[in-house]
Parts: structure tokens; sequence; C-alpha cells
């Protein structure tokens, strides 16, 4: 987006964002901004740094009163203050008779992450608008991944084919046959070594996650923990939760199983023009992104305490897993048809693994667009992604896609508060609405003032009792 649409995104949400800073360095270059430029060079994509806006002023345009001596002391910073340097482009941007300086930080390479503070020894990462320390887990966690990882190759000490399901070992190898001519002549004993199931006689962690019996007994953080939570207007927090345990197929089938069970139905029309009953949300679309959550989760040390989290509320899914992506950005998932494996061997090996009457994964790049095409065909938006580089979440929003209207209010309707609208499928408070598109209370009560004004968005409640917004028509914006 240009830079006026995109300052007037900002004073719409009337907050900084996750890819964006203001300041308005009317005292010169604010030591403040350090955590900030530390933090983007550790995200996926780096971020943007605008200075001549003043927040505190709904992003007036305050100006700088010597740009070309901002820029220069901002690369002086860059080069200087951190390690590695930071790479940025600078510009001096004229905006409403004022001179605006915009930096935009480049993402540190993998190889070089994190990057760090040289005065405090600290780096930073970026959480909806605000900059947090790294710990020192999270900073292993950087170090792991300064190379191809290969920890789902990794032997299991004290394992053997006595902790593989039977079963599952026979019914895999019988499809790895079937499916590669070059595994056939194998006998069972090589082909799993070839796999890379077995190396010199003990399980792989590839291995053991895809075919053990109970691979949790030597990797206990593997699991998936779900939870169904209420809207918090409810006294009820959470309902249902569960820890799903085994190996990766089974885990995919019970959270499959379980997100179906606490799902509602819909009545849509499918393309060929049957009135059709669906689960919400999918399952297709439930499957294939748990599936990339098991298949895809970081397996180094540093992830070893942390499970992937499943979510269901009565307005989205989401599914988060330690590590973020890999080889790919999250603006391709889906668009582009690249395959890019965190866990190459394990994805190798999850080709050949079925659940019911079809395999794990078939490593196609298919999974993201069978998913897309399931949700539109459900009438429900596509899902968001956030690569939060130490973690991914995906989004899936239990909405019908938005019906266009063309009135004067809907275009004035910004894509911030077009995503208020969205989420605002059923009544919320301030407080879920602020959880579920990770903004802060403040940004998300000036998108509601916002829409209010407007007439599209209704309070109610106030006065001592907790307030609720909901949608004032059942048209929403285009």
């Amino acid at each position: 987006m240009d830079l006026e649409e995109l300052i007037g995104n900002l004073r719409a949400v009337g907050s900084d964002t996750t890819s964006v800073e203001v300041k308005s360095a009317s005292g010169g270059l604010p030591a403040s901004l350090t955590p900030t430029m530390s933090a983007f060079a550790n995200m996926p994509g780096g971020g943007l740094v605008i200075l001549g806006l003043d927040e505190a002023s709904r992003f007036r345009a305050t100006g700088v009163a010597d740009a070309p001596a901002i820029a220069a002391a901002l690369a002086s910073r860059a080069r200087q203050a951190f390690d590695p340097p930071i790479q940025l482009n600078i510009e001096v941007e004229p905006f409403e008779g004022v001179d605006l300086v915009l930096a935009r930080i480049q993402e540190t390479p993998p190889s070089a992450k994190p990057c760090t503070v040289k005065r405090t020894g600290q780096a930073f990462l970026r959480f909806a608008d605000g900059d947090y320390a790294l710990s020192r887990l999270e900073v292993d966690g950087f170090a792991a991944n300064r190379t191809r990882p290969r920890f789902d190759e990794s032997v299991v000490p004290n394992t053997s084919t006595s902790d593989l399901d039977t079963a599952r070992v026979e019914d895999f190898v019988a499809t790895a046959r079937a499916m590669d001519r070059r595994l056939r002549p194998l006998d069972d004993a090589t082909l799993l070594r070839r796999t890379g199931v077995l190396h010199n006689g003990c399980a792989t962690v590839a291995g053991l996650l895809a075919l053990g019996e109970y691979p949790q007994q030597h990797l206990p953080h593997c699991t998936i923990r779900a939870a169904l939570h209420f809207d918090d207007t409810s006294t009820v927090r959470a309902l249902d939760s569960a820890t799903f345990t085994g190996p990766i197929p089974a885990m995919l089938d019970e959270a499959v199983e379980w997100v179906a069970r606490n799902s509602r139905n819909r009545i849509v029309q499918n393309p060929s023009g049957q009135v059709v009953t669906q689960l919400d949300p999918p399952a297709i679309a439930v499957r294939e992104l748990v599936a990339n959550s098991l298949v895809h989760r970081d397996l180094a040390e540093w992830a070893s305490s942390r499970s992937i989290e499943l979510r269901l509320t009565n307005t989205a899914m989401r599914i988060t897993n330690p590590g973020g992506l890999y080889g790919i950005t999250a603006d391709r998932l889906g668009v582009h048809p690249l395959t890019s494996a965190r866990n190459r061997r394990l994805l190798e090996i999850c080709k050949f693994v079925k659940t019911g009457d079809a395999n794990v994964v078939e490593a196609r790049a298919s999974g993201i667009p069978a998913t897309i095409a399931a949700l539109s065909a459900a009438e429900m938006p596509p899902p968001r992604f956030f690569d939060q580089a130490l973690a991914f979440t995906v989004t899936v929003d239990r909405t019908t896609t938005p019906r266009r209207t063309t009135t004067a209010t809907a275009a004035k309707v910004t894509s911030s508060e077009r995503e208020v609208l969205v989420a605002l499928q059923h009544p919320r408070t301030v407080k879920a609405l602020a959880a579920d598109l990770r903004l802060s209370e403040n940004a998300i009560h000036k998108r509601l003032g916002s829409l209010r004004a407007k007439g599209l968005v209704a309070m109610e409640g106030g006065q001592g009792q907790q307030s609720v917004y909901r949608r004032a028509d059942e048209r929403l914006p285009s």
C-alpha cells in the first residue's frame, strides 16, 4: 500500500502494528527505537519505522526538524549498535506539508539471527505493537535454525523396532513399496533404514513420531493440547480440553474428530447447486492444517517444552505450533506451488503413512490450496497466517464470507475496520476481539468507536454491565 493508505490505516487502528512503528522524533532519534529495530530485524519480513508522526495526537504529521540528520543518525545506529549490523533502506517522504523519515528494516538472515543490541546483549521480537526481550530459550531457538534443521533425523537412544507399532510398520512398508519402485526389492529392515525410520537399530525422531506405539515416552512434548473456549460473555472459560498423544496419524485423527465433535453444522449450496450440510469449520480444512502443524513443528531442543496448541471458540479455530516457517514466507502459502519442509525426513516418511483412506501428507504443496478451496465452498474466509519467527499460527474465522454492498458508508470502511466487522459475526467484548485479532484493547476500542460512528456497530450493556459489541446490520462492507 502507498504511504497515504498506510497512515490512514494507522489512524483508523489508533496504534502501531506488528510491522509498523511510529515515532515523532521531535527531539532527535529516540533511544526507545533501538529495541524495535532489533525486533523487526528478527521478524519474518522485517518492519517499517516512520519518524515524524505523533501517535499521541492520532498520528498527526508533525515532521522531523532535520530529516537528513535523522536519516544519517538512523543509518549509523543500524551499523554500530547491533550484532550483526542491521540492513535498512531509508527514504525521506513529503506528507501533509512536512517531511517524514521512513526506514524499512530488513530481516536478518537466519544464519545470523538473533540480531542483538550490543550494549545490553539483548535481542527482541515483535508482538502486536510492542517489543519483547527474548528469553534464553528463544535465543537458543534462533541459534538452532541457523542451518537447515535435521532434528527429525536424530537417533532416539534406547529405542528399537519394539518401540514401533507393528501394524503401522507393516502398512508403511507396503505403501512405500507401492509408491516408490526403488523400494520394492528391499527387505523390511533395509527399507526402514533407507527411509530413515531406523538408524543403527534405533528409531529416529521422525520414525518414532510417525510409526511409534507411544512416542511421548521419549518425546513428551510432541503432543496436541486442545481446548474449547466460550466467548468471554460466558462464565465458563473452557470446555472439553484434551491432550492428544500417540504417533502422528493417531493424533491427527483424534484432533479432527475432536474439532468435529465440538463444531456446528451449516447448510450451504455447493457449486453444483445442491444444498448440503457441512461442518464448521470443514473437516478437510481442519485435517490439512493439523497435519501441517504436526509435520512442520520445530523439533529442536529449545522447543522441548512446547506442544501444538489447538483452540476452538465460537468465532475461530486457531492452531499454533512451535517454530516459524522454514524456506517460505506466509504471503506465499497457497499462492505458489512450493514445498518447503523444516522436517524433511519426517515429511518423506509421512508420505507413506495412512490415516483412514488418505496419507498424512502428499508433499505436493496441495494442503493449503485444498484448505482454501474447502473454506470457500463453505462460504468462509480463507485462513490467516501469522509467522512469529519462533511460532506459527493459522486462524480460521468461523464466519460466512462477507456480502458486498456499495453504499457510501461502506466505501469509507478501512481494511482494519473490516477485520473487526468480520470478527463480529457474533456479539463480542473488547477483550475477546483483542485476543482473536492479536491487538491491544486500546486499538480495538478505537476501531469500534470509528465503526459505531459509521453506524455499522452497536454496543450493548454499560452502566456497570460488561459492554458487548455487535454488528448493527447483517451487511458487511467490501
